[in-house]
Parts: C-alpha cells; sequence; structure tokens
C-alpha cells in the first residue's frame, strides 16, 4: 500500500502523482481544496480524483469516506465495487461509541450495520478512527481475519509528525504535527482536546504550505485554531507573495481573540520560545504545527523549559 499524492508529478507535469499508479484497490477519505499552487480552485482537485477512480479496474474496490460529502460523490463514477466507511449512519464499515484516553481511542465497528467488534489504537482523535475503518476494510478485501486485524491496529505506533510527542520538560510536554490545513489542525486539535479536556493546550502554528501562506483559509484557520487556549503565530512563510493574496497572522490573531482565545503575533522562533518557556506551566500541552523544519522548535523549547525548570 502506497500514499497517493495528488501534488504535481514534476516541474513540467502538473498533473497529480496518483495518475500515474495503476491501483487495484483506493481509498479515498476526504476531499478539501489545498495546494493552491498547482490547483485553481476546488473542482480542478475533484477533477483529479475522478481521473484517479477511473484507473481503478472493474474487478477492484473504491473506498470512500462518507463523512466527506465530495469523497462519497465519486461512487457515481466507480467502474468497480464500492465500500463506504466512517461515522455517519449508514456506511459499510461504520465506527460508534468512540472513547478517547490519553494513550488510544477505542472503538466498536459495524459492516452493514452487523457487529463486527471494538477496536483500539494508540493514537488519539476521530481522524485516526477513520483512517483505522479504511484499513479494516483493505485488510478484510484482502482476507485478513478480525483478529489480526485488530491486534495490528493495536500495535501500530503511528507515523513520525502526526502528534508526535518531542518530549516533556518542566511538567510541560511538547509535539510535533505536520497539520497545516484547517482541517487537519481541526482535527488534531479536537483529538488531543477530547484525551486532556482538563489541560491547557497552546497551538503554534506555522503558515509554510503554498496555500496555508494564502488568504484562502483565513477565516477557516480561525475556527480550528479557536480550539486552543493559547495560540501563537509567527511570521509567513512565504514573504514574497502580494499583501493581498498573503494570509494575515496580525487578522488572525483578532478574530482569535475575538472569539476569546489567547492568541499571539511573534514573527520570530527565538522569541516564541522565550515567551513559552516562561509563561507555560506544568500539565500544560505545547502542539507545534508546521509542514517544515520551523528552525527546530520543538528542540529548542525542550532545552528552554529544561534551563528553566533546573
Amino acid at each position: 500500500m502506497i500514499e497517493g499524492d495528488e501534488y504535481d508529478s514534476a516541474f513540467f507535469d502538473k498533473t497529480a502523482k496518483f495518475l500515474k499508479y495503476l491501483p487495484d484497490i483506493v481509498v479515498v477519505n476526504n476531499i478539501e481544496f489545498d495546494h493552491a499552487d498547482i490547483y485553481p480552485d476546488l473542482d480542478a482537485i475533484r477533477l483529479a480524483f475522478r481521473r484517479l477512480v477511473n484507473l481503478v479496474p472493474r474487478r477492484g474496490l473504491l473506498v470512500l469516506g462518507a463523512d466527506n460529502a465530495d469523497a462519497l460523490a465519486l461512487k457515481a463514477n466507480a467502474r468497480c465495487r464500492v465500500e463506504t466507511f466512517g461515522l455517519s449512519a449508514g456506511c459499510d464499515w461504520q465506527a460508534h461509541d468512540l472513547q478517547v484516553t490519553p494513550n488510544s481511542t477505542r472503538f466498536g465497528v459495524r459492516r452493514a450495520g452487523t457487529t463486527v467488534g471494538t477496536f483500539e489504537v494508540p493514537l488519539l482523535g476521530a481522524y485516526n478512527v477513520r483512517n483505522a475503518l479504511a484499513a479494516l476494510a483493505v485488510g478484510a478485501a484482502a482476507g485478513l481475519s478480525t483478529d489480526t486485524m485488530a491486534e495490528g491496529l493495536r500495535a501500530f505506533k503511528g507515523v513520525r509528525r502526526r502528534l508526535q510527542h518531542r518530549g516533556t520538560a518542566a511538567g510541560v510536554a511538547v509535539y510535533d504535527d505536520f497539520a497545516h490545513h484547517p482541517t487537519a489542525i481541526a482535527e488534531t486539535l479536537q483529538g488531543v482536546r477530547s484525551a486532556y479536556p482538563d489541560r491547557r493546550i497552546w497551538a503554534i502554528f506555522e503558515p509554510r504550505s503554498a496555500t496555508s501562506c494564502r488568504r484562502v483559509f483565513q477565516s477557516d484557520f480561525a475556527q480550528a485554531l479557536a480550539q486552543a487556549d493559547r495560540v501563537v503565530l509567527p511570521a509567513v512563510f512565504r514573504s514574497t507573495l502580494p499583501d493581498d493574496e498573503r494570509l494575515s497572522p496580525e487578522s488572525l490573531v483578532g478574530d482569535l481573540k475575538a472569539a476569546g482565545v489567547e492568541a499571539r503575533y511573534i514573527p520570530e522562533v527565538p522569541e516564541i520560545v522565550r515567551t513559552i518557556s516562561k509563561e507555560a506551566r506544568t500539565g500544560d500541552l505545547v502542539i507545534v504545527m508546521s509542514n517544515g523544519g520551523f528552525d527546530d522548535i520543538h528542540q529548542k523549547l525542550l532545552t528552554a523549559l529544561e534551563a528553566r525548570g533546573n
């Protein structure tokens, strides 16, 4: 199994990488606008995914996220068997009764209304449950037993940069997350909040990707980040964008404050580190979100917190 990539294939080939594959099984979790440097609008992304679906042979399988309308709409383009998954009623693989703890998410599964069993992943949040459901659908199609799949999910430790715990110092836990789209930010913070309802959550978000640096998600970022207790925004990474196209962190801070969230615009990493190492208290969770290296801010935070603790 490989991850499909809708980003361009090469400098001279702006079609999606996944159109170069010849898949027997395709999973589409959700479809949203992204990659503003490649796609002019959401319709262009929808077209790329319809073309991907056309590559699946009649003997193949298309697995679609039922919780996303655009993903589910691909069913109309399929020539192969289609199975759906999600938390929505009526899908083929449905998760229910989610229980999130600091160490895992437990959930029940029904297939076509019939109970399959109870599963657990050492990951947080509903989005990880959706991913697990898709894996169950593919595993079942490959002939794996329910017990084998349940054991595999319990043993899966996740991947780097997806709410990866980088360390704890002075009682403050620092996490690294690749989130750079409003939906990913919202899902990540929801997962953390459900696992730690009484902890104070800091969100440090670096607008770095081609899309997140643009104004296209200005209001969406405010809604997503509003689930944190404290938000810190650095300077926009792509400073060469025209002012009328570039995301405004100052305006984003204003929108968050209007929503009752303590937010600050701190352009440079050294000052962010000084601020958080000074103000964070025991039990706080610091979620750093960026699709780049972010000047190694994670380790710098831990070093500064260690020094404070000593």
